[in-house]
């Protein structure tokens, strides 16, 4: 039987790495030069990250599932520009390892927290 207090340090990981997400992103985005293609990239990666903090909170495990989903932009977005933009190389790299590690995270809270038969 898992503990409660690892389940809640599972969800405060998640919701950690999500901010460091966003963080990285908007840092790798504002240092390669600002544009309004920018910042659509930006509400458009993070606009689902940020309706389903509350229900991450609340251990809402649908939320974590499809969750997993809503990482898969970051993925593709890091991994174009890891390949195709020789500039933006490290940050891309940054938010590729970031995004996988917030995947992890979120199938290891499903895996933990699912019910035993």
């Amino acid at each position: 039987m898992i503990d409660a207090t690892w389940i809640a340090r599972a969800r405060i990981a998640v919701v950690s790495t999500i901010g460091i997400l966003i963080a990285a992103l908007v840092t790798w985005r504002v240092q390669t030069g600002f544009s309004m293609a920018d910042a659509v990239l930006i509400a458009v990666l993070t606009l689902p990250l940020l309706i389903a903090l509350p229900r991450l909170l609340a251990g809402h495990r649908r939320t974590y599932a499809w969750m997993s989903l809503a990482v898969a932009p970051f993925l593709v977005v890091a991994i174009t520009e890891a390949v195709a933009n020789p500039v933006g190389r490290a940050w891309a790299g940054l938010c590729l390892v970031v995004a996988f590690l917030l995947f992890v995270l979120l199938i290891a809270y499903l895996r933990v927290t699912r019910e035993r038969a």
